[in-house]
C-alpha cells in the first residue's frame, strides 16, 4: 500500500508540474522563458517517469539502471515523434515492454521482450491493452485539450496519462518476470 501511495504522489507531483508550466502561457519560442519551462517539464518528467519504474520494481529497485532506461527511451521516443507522428504508439509500446522491468533487481535488458518467450499469452494480451490504452489517452488528450483548457487541462491531462502509465508499468513488469519453477 505504501509504494501504491508514493506512486500516486510522483503522479500528482508530475501533474503539478506540468500544470505550472503551462501557467505563464509561454509560446514555444526561443525565449529564455519558454526553454526554462520546457526544461523544468522535461525534468519532471524524467524524474517521474524514473521513480514510477523504481517502485514498480519492488524492494531493492535499481534506480540507476531505471533512470538509465527512462532517458534512453524518451529520447528515442522523443525523437521519433518528431519525425513521425505515426511512430508515436509504437514507440512508446516498445518504451513500455523495454522500460518497465529496469527497476526490478533481477532483471536484465532483455527481460521485457522476452517476457513474450516466457508469458506469450499474458504478454500479447497486455501489448494489445496497451496500444488500446495509448490510442485512448491520445484521444482523451485531445478532447480535454480542446474542453478543458490551460492549467486544468494539463493538470487532469497529466494525472490522466500518468495513473495509466503507472498501471502499465507495473503490469510489463510483472510479466517480465522470469516465471517460477515447480519445486
Amino acid at each position: 500500500m505504501k509504494r501504491v501511495l508514493l506512486i500516486a504522489a510522483v503522479v500528482l507531483g508530475n501533474a503539478v508540474v506540468q500544470a505550472l508550466c503551462v501557467l505563464p502561457g509561454a509560446t514555444p519560442s526561443v525565449d529564455p522563458l519558454f526553454l526554462a519551462l520546457l526544461a523544468a517539464s522535461v525534468l519532471s518528467l524524467v524524474a517521474s517517469a524514473t521513480a514510477v519504474v523504481a517502485l514498480v520494481g519492488g524492494s531493492g529497485a535499481r534506480w540507476l539502471r531505471a533512470l538509465a532506461a527512462v532517458v534512453l527511451a524518451l529520447a528515442i521516443v522523443g525523437a521519433l515523434a518528431v519525425l513521425s507522428s505515426a511512430t508515436l504508439i509504437p514507440a512508446a509500446l516498445a518504451a513500455f515492454v523495454f522500460v518497465s522491468p529496469a527497476g526490478n533487481p533481477d532483471a536484465t535488458a532483455w527481460s521485457g521482450p522476452r517476457a513474450f518467450a516466457w508469458h506469450p499469452v499474458r504478454a500479447i494480451l497486455l501489448a494489445i491493452v496497451t496500444l488500446v490504452a495509448l490510442v485512448v489517452l491520445a484521444v482523451a488528450a485531445l478532447l480535454l485539450g480542446f474542453f478543458v483548457t490551460g492549467w486544468l487541462g494539463s493538470f487532469a491531462t497529466w494525472v490522466l496519462v500518468g495513473a495509466v502509465a503507472a498501471l502499465l508499468a507495473r503490469a510489463w513488469a510483472q510479466v517480465a518476470s522470469r516465471p517460477r519453477r515447480p519445486r
